[in-house]
């Protein structure tokens, strides 16, 4: 019983993985957008953020990041990061986000 157990718990797992690859497939074109728009802007940060995100093919660690939504979870996780490895501090961290939300934001638009 506990094979059976175990073997479910597996086919669930992979189901949410292949879930949430999918998921990203679907929302590949809000990070295209943003990535767009963030260019023509000339917002390297912004840039820097998204393709990173766009890029992560972990989808494991995904539904750990955010188990609903590929472009919030992978944009803010990524968001952090760069923060943290720029050493961005105070202001520089809120405008850095304000500047990332409108993008979302436009994205409802």
């Amino acid at each position: 019983m506990t094979t059976i157990m175990a073997g479910g718990f597996m086919q669930g797992v992979e189901y949410m993985i292949k879930r949430a690859e999918y998921r990203k497939i679907k929302e590949a074109h809000l990070f295209e957008k943003v990535i767009q728009w963030a260019k023509e802007d000339d917002d390297t940060l912004v840039v820097d953020i998204v393709e990173r995100a766009f890029a992560d093919d972990d989808a494991e660690r995904w539904l750990t990041i955010h188990p609903t939504s590929s472009f919030s979870g992978l944009t803010l996780f990524y968001l952090e990061k760069v923060m943290d490895e720029k050493e961005l501090i105070g202001n520089e961290r809120r405008l850095l986000i304000k500047r990332l939300s409108e993008y979302s934001k436009r994205l409802l638009g």
